[in-house]
């Protein structure tokens, strides 16, 4: 999971001012589309909620215009373009002063935070990167991922210590990780206590500067279930943590694949933009998406097998964007969304007509 983002100018063959996508991003049950427009979309639905949205995506409602967007399991948030983050789906601060869940369909503006910029969803929490470059988290805690130094969950947003000058952040399922201007990288909480220590493992509840010899300078980070992948400045992946389903991208033998460690991925150049989920990565390399891990797609002549190295998703050209879920990924393609995977995940509909072979368009989206 990753989210920064700013206006950017039409490029040549694509769509006209207020049909073009910007950005993407999905989670396991629920996707939403940034507009030049400022405009959000979203399709989908939010697990627990009473307010699901049909397989048709619909415009956000009573949202400002907005200039980045992110999801998560329980929601989604955006920031418009006065630089206040706006939330809907799960609100995290009412339901824990109120000790019950509480799902709101309607757009509210988070309380106690400063101008932010961007913003990132994880499994259970939710963290900004402010005007001023600091990162503030709220949401559940029970591994550290909050970065406040204890496990209590954490109702009201919190200036994370030590994390001036944040310049990008992911949430994953219970650790998040930031990176600094001059690309050094730092990370908190935990998925998974039982890992072995190692130089580049985390598990702590506040933030921990991860050895730049292992990392170099890095400009993107995303976030997947027990690792993490990052963009290098001069443009390669590099994934660290586990690989039980091949998502370091290293080509391993197959008996290796419960390997932990950390690699470059295999053939990618120059990624622009990056992210992972529970056990794959995509990256966008030269407008081309570039997957690994656990396949969402089908390579042509191979079918899905049960790891792969990194491949082309075919079918796209002029990717600018990329996100991943569970199921299902999706990106932003000459200024369009088209996604690919199963159009169902632990028996909820997604997307209709989506498949593994072939990216299709989101019904209901400009």
């Amino acid at each position: 999971m990753r989210h920064m983002w700013a206006l950017g100018l039409l490029v040549a063959g694509t769509p006209a001012f207020g049909e073009t996508a910007v950005d993407v991003d999905v989670a396991e049950f629920l996707g939403c589309a940034l507009y030049d427009t400022g405009d959000v979309y979203c399709f989908g639905q939010i697990p627990g909620d009473t307010f699901s949205l049909p397989l048709v995506a619909q415009r956000i409602a009573d949202l400002p215009p907005a200039q980045s967007v992110a999801v998560g399991r329980f929601g989604a948030c955006a920031v418009d373009v006065q630089s206040q983050l706006w939330c809907w789906g799960l609100d995290y601060q009412r339901s824990m002063r109120a000790e019950q869940v509480i799902f709101t369909s309607t757009p509210f503006v988070v309380e106690g935070l400063p101008k932010v910029r961007a913003v990132d969803l994880g499994y259970g929490h939710v963290c900004a990167i402010s005007r001023d470059a600091d990162a503030w988290c709220w949401g559940e805690n029970a591994c550290g991922e909050i970065g406040c130094g204890h496990t209590d969950p954490v109702g009201e947003p919190t200036k994370v210590p030590y994390s001036e000058g944040v310049r990008a952040i992911s949430t994953g399922v219970a650790n998040t990780c930031a990176v600094f201007a001059d690309g050094e990288l730092v990370c908190w909480g935990s998925d998974n206590p039982t890992m072995p220590a190692m130089p580049f493992i985390y598990e702590t509840t506040e933030p921990l500067h991860l050895r730049p010899e292992y990392f170099g300078q890095i400009s993107q980070v995303s976030n997947g279930r027990n690792f993490a992948c990052g963009i290098q400045r001069g443009g390669q992946v590099t994934c660290w943590g586990s690989n039980i389903m091949g998502q370091l991208g290293t080509r391993v033998p197959r008996e290796d694949l419960d390997y932990m460690g950390i690699g470059e991925v295999d053939g990618i150049e120059n990624a622009t933009d990056l992210d992972a989920d529970y056990f794959n990565a995509c990256a966008v390399d030269a407008g081309n998406v570039i997957c690994w891990g656990a396949p969402l797609f089908e390579v042509p002549g191979a079918g899905r097998a049960l790891s792969q190295p990194p491949a082309r998703v075919p079918g796209m050209a002029g990717v600018t964007r990329v996100s991943l879920a569970p199921a299902f990924g999706c990106a932003v393609a000459d200024g369009t969304v088209l996604c690919w995977g199963q159009k169902e995940h632990e028996g909820a509909p997604i997307i209709k007509d989506m498949t593994p072979t072939n990216p299709v368009p989101v019904p209901g989206l400009p």
